[in-house]
């Protein structure tokens, strides 16, 4: 077979009829003409056209003397349903037999699947597969099935189930072969529940972990795992270089969480808006204080640890390190003294989770004294924790720890990665094929007879 391009041309003939008594929205015309399916009916054109191309390249030209005395032979046509964006098709493709094919070979085969990839035995092509996975990101199953208003036919729900399934897969190696050698300077990890349908556990733990670019305001996923303790994604982050050895971790205060990313040459910062909730719970469970008494001290710390944030962000940018320094002493003086004032009101819990605390609390403030940008918060990864509940957090929704961690990738990388997403896409569909395509298209208005 010739491996230079090939050229093939398709004619067809458009009659349009119009009642000329009335007038006629323009819309309404293209409306019309949308429902007539003439990207459907063009392809079907071209792939069976194409396939006679190639089957005269084995077998001659159709009815020529002396086609019976060659190696190949035109046989049966079979016709091969599909359905794509472009509507649902019956391509009918003619079949050729190799009379000289030995026993362990196929004896008859159709040329076009040297070229055309009918994606398997699926009826629903990889465009219709990528369409309603990228649904299937916000909505459930069962409504990505009936909101694809812009298909012909759409696929069911466990179809897109199995599909969701297949690409958030591949999406994983694909991502994480990005990732690798990305050592971010600033991790920010969390984690989260939704119900699982197994019957040996009743929650699934999520846990996302995500690389923030301060200097750039870009953020990016490094990992989603689904019951994966934080010690193995911590150790599968470093192996594969994803994280620098002195990178910041932002998070609340969970231990293993900590335990796993914090080590002798990275410092953690505790994410300040978890401070008064946890504090207050503290206080509630020592039952020592009135719940103004609370309310006031949680206000007294809360308050020093913005005005710390406050100073920060007013004499970074001016390099005006020396009053940062003051006020990181000041806040520290303080909340050690509020601490020790817990004590002596016996409430142990909370002024151990103050002093325990502290230095994580005011990570951030001594970063900047260095010039290094380092945030208080982990809001991003709260945000992205929001795109999971969004999801699949609803009261009756349940799930498989697969179909949970394939959806979630898909959702949380469209969320935080959308270079990724649309690039993991383009290699789906091998849209890259598309550079070595050509068209040109003439169109003749013939006019018509009143």
């Amino acid at each position: 077979m010739k491996e230079s391009p090939t050229e093939i041309s398709v004619t067809i003939d458009f009659v349009l009829t119009l009642d000329l008594s009335e007038k006629h929205p323009l819309a309404a015309l293209a409306d019309f003409l949308t429902e007539q399916h003439l990207e459907s009916t063009l392809l079907e054109a071209m792939v069976e056209s194409l396939n006679e191309v190639l089957v005269e390249a084995y077998c001659g030209e159709k009815h020529a003397q002396g086609n019976g005395t060659k190696r190949y032979q035109r046989s049966t046509s079979k016709t091969r349903t599909a359905v794509t964006t472009a509507g649902e098709h019956q391509f009918s493709l003619g079949y050729v037999k190799d009379t000289a094919a030995a026993d362990d070979e196929n004896t008859y085969f159709r040329p076009i699947d040297n070229v055309i990839d009918f994606n398997g035995q699926k009826r629903y092509q990889q465009d219709i597969a990528a369409r309603t996975v990228d649904l299937a990101t916000t909505l459930s199953y069962r409504d990505a099935a009936a909101h694809a208003d812009e298909l012909e036919r759409t696929p069911s729900k466990d179809t897109i189930r199995d599909r969701v399934a297949d690409c958030g897969r591949k999406l994983t190696e694909f991502v994480s072969s990005r990732i690798a050698g990305r050592e971010a300077e600033t991790v920010i990890p969390d984690g989260t529940n939704c119900y699982s349908q197994d019957e040996d556990r009743e929650y699934h733990n999520v846990r996302v972990t995500l690389a923030e670019d301060t200097e750039a305001a870009a953020r990016s996923v490094l990992d989603v795992s689904v019951n994966s303790p934080w010690s193995e994604i911590a150790d599968s982050l470093d192996a594969a270089e994803a994280i620098t050895d002195d990178a910041e971790v932002v998070s609340d205060a969970e231990n293993s969480l900590v335990n796993a990313f914090k080590t002798n040459t990275r410092d953690h910062q505790l994410d300040l808006s978890h401070v008064p909730r946890t504090l207050g719970y503290k206080l509630w469970d020592d039952g020592a204080l009135s719940l103004e008494d609370r309310k006031e001290i949680i206000s007294e710390v809360a308050g020093e640890l913005y005005h710390l944030k406050n100073s920060v962000e007013k004499h970074r940018p001016e390099d005006e390190y020396s009053a940062i320094r003051e006020r990181i002493a000041q806040t520290k003086d303080r909340i050690e003294k509020t601490a020790w004032q817990l004590e002596q009101l016996s409430s142990p819990k909370a002024a151990s989770y103050l002093r325990g605390g502290l230095d994580s609390m005011v990570t951030f403030a001594e970063k900047a004294t260095a010039g290094f940008e380092v945030p208080w918060t982990s809001n991003p990864v709260e945000r992205a924790m929001g795109e999971v509940a969004k999801r699949c957090k609803r009261d009756w929704m349940q799930w498989s720890e697969e179909g949970l961690d394939t959806l979630l990738q898909l959702t949380l990388t469209k969320y935080a990665n959308p270079d990724y997403y649309r690039e993991f896409f383009d290699e789906f569909l091998q849209r890259s094929t598309q550079n070595k395509m050509r068209c040109s298209v003439s169109v003749t208005a013939n006019g018509g007879e009143l």
